[in-house]
């Protein structure tokens, strides 16, 4: 009975109001790249800009901004998950070894030398940068080609009823 009334309450006040925000404009291209962006920007190896680089794409090319946040929310586990793969993908890609350190060593450095230990931490960053790029941009164009058509069905049997 108590749950009925919450999820009433959310459904009346939250959920309700929402729902013309979110179909705003939203065409089957746009929301394809809607998408392809939140889901590749979202995997960035860069921790904390994720959401910056989805509203200014959202932005620059009118997208629905809730709907790329919410798939920049979604795919945050899986920027954690890629985060190590992404710079050992672009060690791998530009042949740099990286004498790989522990954590009590990094804290060691930190407080030896934290100037150097950012740089190393950095550069290291960078190759992951890199190498998100080269999977991404391909990534982002089969990701766009293949939800467009879904998204056409959908919002075509959306509009007939």
């Amino acid at each position: 009975m108590i749950r009925n009334k919450i999820s009433g309450f959310f459904k009346h006040y939250f959920l309700l109001p929402l729902l013309p925000f979110l179909k705003q404009g939203i065409t089957p291209e746009k929301l394809s790249l809607t998408v392809a962006f939140g889901f590749t920007l979202g995997t960035i190896p860069i921790f904390a800009s994720t959401t910056i680089f989805c509203l200014l794409s959202a932005f620059f090319f009118r997208l629905n901004k809730p709907a790329i946040l919410l798939i920049n929310l979604i795919v945050y586990p899986l920027q954690i998950i890629l985060y190590i793969p992404f710079i050992k993908l672009g060690e791998l890609i530009f042949n740099y070894s990286f004498i790989p350190f522990s954590f009590n060593e990094l804290i060691i450095m930190f407080k030896n030398d934290w100037i150097f230990t950012i740089q190393i931490i950095w550069f290291q960053n960078l190759l992951g940068i890199f190498a998100w790029l080269i999977i991404s941009i391909p990534f982002a164009f089969l990701l766009y080609y293949s939800t467009l058509p879904i998204f056409k069905h959908f919002i075509q049997k959306e509009e007939k009823k």
